[in-house]
């Protein structure tokens, strides 16, 4: 970080009181900031997707800004990550429909048949991975005018998707009104 960007962090938690600390989750260390390309974000918070007992997946999820409200988490100018860490063993077939039902649960018909082709191209990346192991790590990215980006351990899949929809149909399988699991939505928003 340089000189400028911690003269602003402090700056910041200053006068809002709130430090960009990273979180820890089932072990993996969550940072309080990261940047994509030339875009800062915050990590506004981070939990546990679980079913049942089973812990599935960590999450962060990267803001520009903290925010405690979901409109405002897709309203806010500027990039997006959401940092999934895999906790359990997972078939991508199992996490594409689970993604699929996340969509259903928190999308309109018109809206699911606008971000059809979109989704489909993110599908077919998420094929190209037979399965999911402990430790691995898929970044589901935004960046204004470029794009969705899936990155599987770093690497990218496939060529961005255009359109911000279906990003924000990604994030409400965490965050919408029918969220997979209200805790982790409430975790991801910060909510005590």
């Amino acid at each position: 970080m340089s000189d400028k960007e911690s003269l602003i962090d402090g700056i910041i938690n200053l006068l809002t009181g709130k430090k960009n600390e990273p979180i820890s989750v089932e072990g993996y260390e969550f940072a309080g900031r990261v940047k994509l390309g030339r875009h800062p974000l915050v990590l506004n918070g981070a939990g546990v997707r679980t079913i049942g007992d089973k812990k599935i997946y960590a999450l962060g999820l990267y803001l520009p800004e903290k925010t405690q409200r979901e409109d405002t988490a897709r309203a806010l100018l500027g990039a997006r990550r959401a940092e999934i860490v895999i906790l359990s063993p997972l078939d991508a077939s199992k996490f594409i429909d689970s993604l699929h039902a996340g969509i259903s649960e928190n999308t309109n018909e018109t809206s699911r048949d606008f971000i059809s082709n979109e989704l489909s191209q993110i599908e077919e990346f998420m094929k190209d991975l037979s399965n999911l192991e402990p430790g691995d790590v898929v970044d589901v990215d935004w960046i204004p005018s470029r794009g969705t980006f899936v990155y599987y351990n770093r690497q990218l899949m496939g060529n961005p998707v255009r359109g911000k929809a279906v990003y924000d149909a990604v994030l409400s399988i965490w965050l919408g009104k029918n969220a997979l699991e209200s805790e982790l939505r409430d975790e991801l928003l910060d909510i005590k």
